[in-house]
């Protein structure tokens, strides 16, 4: 792996995850004015939006790497949102390790953030109930607020309510929520074998077995456990060829307030025994229950591995690895064995692609949960209305190009209508740019929306688009049932179930009669199963306010 390569691969991602490092620690504070306080969460008490035209105090809770220089008055990027919204924002900086103990001491001393980002799971449902948040469901419509619409769809809003009512608005960092794997193989065992990238199962179980038949040193499907030890199915190996029978292991379904599970679906079944009969065929390879990703890597860079399922970063690299093992091979490397940044190269080895659709034309590609967080309004803040408001403003597609890529022209360009971001604008030393100001990009959101940020794949090197957006634009993405549901036997049990599930599914697909997966059923139903299904539907029914 050459360091141009490798500084591309994880600086990107890096750079992603300090984002959403830096966004989950963003939330705005508390009463901004002094002036006296509403009655705690409720709509009809909170005042008229004022005629006051003066810029809105926000007291802003940030979260912030201490160990870099930063200075808010300086920043260039917080005094352009200010000017274009019309506030003024406090910030309390906060070092982003401390950002959650820090809001719920706040919110416990009734010193709440005007608008404050906090985890959905563990910490906003308990403070929603005990009204530390303006009760928005009257306030949130297609007429007041059409941009935090447009962004979170009305089923997800159902997903956050709280006993049937809204208190925030939910928020998923980056790109959004979505589907993160892609289905990669090799674009030039896929000509040798004289035909195009597979669009069906059938068609894909078909080209694994020509590849075995013209490369018998080849593993037509190369396997992996994403963690030491451990068989992940869901988001896994055999992802594809699960999704292709309609089901997805580990995610809970509803249907007409009924919960159930894949892993006991009788599709389940159905997909097992056709993996059983891939793993007998020598289309999978021997390893998959045991090897480790290093090893898959080795493989893959080899030439030894025909397709497998990839994590969306990983393509580039993957690509450039092959090259360079090709040009070893042909004595054409350079000599300091390295190459030039490929990111920006059209993939030269590797072709990507989606779900494999079933016999019936349907799949199912497992996503992330639709949000992490919630955006809620403190019921002390002197003017909920004006601080909903804002946030509706900065929704508009021009406000939130300026919230997360900055400014226009200095710290991004829009040439032909793709932007660039100006990756020198800023010292890294001094975080500051030639003029003595920091630019705060992706520290000041108000309650980004799910649709993931305004030319965010342009904002990406072309590989990196090309795979992330080959993955997020995955027509069949589905949700876990779950999410958001409270289920105390999920939370005791469903490891030792999923540990279960994952010993019978290999044993099955190595050859192990297909029986054991009736037995699974009736152990995953007694042994919590049927309790995590019942609590769940009692959960569904009481946040639908019922």
């Amino acid at each position: 792996m050459t360091k141009t390569v490798k500084h591309w691969g994880y600086g990107v991602l890096a750079a992603l995850l300090l984002g959403t490092l830096t966004l989950s620690g963003c939330g705005s504070s508390n009463d901004g004015g002094g002036n006296a306080s509403p009655e705690p969460g409720s709509p009809s008490s909170s005042p008229e939006a004022t005629a006051d035209h003066s810029p809105y105090e926000l007291k802003w809770l940030k979260a912030q790497d201490i160990s870099l220089p930063y200075d808010p008055s300086k920043d260039a990027v917080k005094q352009a949102i200010e000017a274009k919204l019309n506030i003024k924002i406090i910030p309390e900086m906060v070092d982003v390790q401390q950002y959650k103990t820090k809001l719920n001491l706040k919110i416990a001393s009734s010193d709440i953030p005007d608008v404050t980002k906090i985890d959905f799971a563990d910490d906003f449902q308990k403070y929603a109930q005990q009204g530390a948040f303006v009760d928005l469901t009257d306030l949130i419509n297609e007429k007041d607020t059409p941009n935090i619409m447009k962004e979170v769809p009305a089923d997800v809003f159902e997903q956050a309510k709280v006993n049937g009512r809204i208190y925030g608005i939910p928020y998923q960092g980056g790109p959004g929520a979505g589907y993160r794997w892609d289905l990669v193989m090799r674009k030039d065992y896929i000509e040798q074998a004289g035909v195009s990238v597979p669009k069906t199962l059938d068609e894909y179980y078909n080209l694994l077995k020509k590849v075995k038949e013209q490369h018998p040193e080849v593993i037509p499907l190369g396997g992996y456990t994403a963690q030491i030890g451990q068989v992940k199915f869901a988001n896994n190996s055999f992802d594809n060829v699960f999704g292709a029978f309609g089901v997805t292991p580990g995610f809970f379904t509803e249907k007409d307030g009924e919960f159930s599970n894949y892993d006991i679906d009788p599709r389940m079944r159905d997909a097992l025994l056709f993996l059983q009969k891939m793993y007998k065929e020598g289309l999978i390879d021997k390893e998959f229950s045991t090897i480790k990703e290093e090893q898959l890597r080795a493989k893959i860079f080899s030439g030894k591995v025909f397709s497998w399922m990839g994590w969306w970063s990983t393509a580039s690299d993957y690509d450039t690895q092959i090259e360079t093992n090709e040009l070893i091979k042909s004595g054409k490397l350079a000599k300091d064995g390295s190459l030039p940044n490929q990111a920006e190269e059209p993939f030269k080895y590797l072709s990507l692609t989606g779900s494999l659709l079933g016999t019936d034309g349907t799949a199912v590609a497992p996503m992330g949960a639709p949000f992490s967080q919630m955006n809620a309004i403190s019921a002390k803040t002197k003017d909920p209305k004006r601080v909903l408001s804002i946030i509706e403003d900065s929704l508009s597609e021009e406000n939130q190009m300026l919230t997360v890529w900055g400014i226009e022209g200095e710290d991004y360009s829009l040439v032909d209508g793709k932007l660039k971001t100006n990756t020198t604008l800023v010292d890294p030393k001094t975080q500051q740019d030639p003029k003595g100001n920091f630019r705060g990009t992706q520290s000041y959101l108000f309650a980004p929306g799910l649709k993931g940020w305004p030319h965010y794949l342009e904002s990406l090197p072309l590989r990196f688009s090309e795979a992330l957006g080959v993955a997020i634009n995955n027509e069949h993405q589905i949700t876990d049932a779950s999410n958001y549901l409270e289920s105390p036997t999920k939370i005791a049990k469903l490891t030792e179930l999923d540990t279960m599930r994952d010993s019978v599914f290999t044993q099955i697909i190595m050859g192990a009669d297909i029986k054991k997966f009736d037995e699974f059923v009736e152990k995953w139903k007694s042994q919590g199963g049927n309790q995590i299904l019942s609590e769940l539907e009692a959960s569904y029914q009481k946040k639908a306010g019922k």
